[in-house]
């Protein structure tokens, strides 16, 4: 019986320098300070936080980015409802 080789396939990290860490989470605490209940209340918000927590600790470029969107998407949902205005924008 012939051995196979099984190929290993390693998840391809990128590699986001300072500045686009402190963007990301620039865009992420603008969404999360001084959301209302309504989003805040919603499970998926918390699931959202915390990617974004296990992300930037683990240095995991996609899951961070993941949660983002997760994070807009619970607000973008709020306020398409008509259950709260875009807190986040000063004009």
């Amino acid at each position: 019986m012939a051995r196979r080789r099984r190929e290993r396939t390693t998840k391809k990290r990128t590699v986001w320098a300072v500045h686009e860490w402190e963007r990301a989470w620039e865009l992420a605490m603008r969404r999360i300070d001084g959301a209302p209940a309504v989003v805040t209340g919603q499970e998926a918000y918390h699931h959202a936080l915390d990617m974004l927590d296990r992300g930037f600790a683990e240095g995991d470029r996609f899951q961070f980015e993941l949660g983002l969107v997760i994070l807009m998407d619970c607000c973008s949902e709020a306020i398409n409802r008509g259950d709260c205005w875009q807190w986040w924008w000063n004009g």
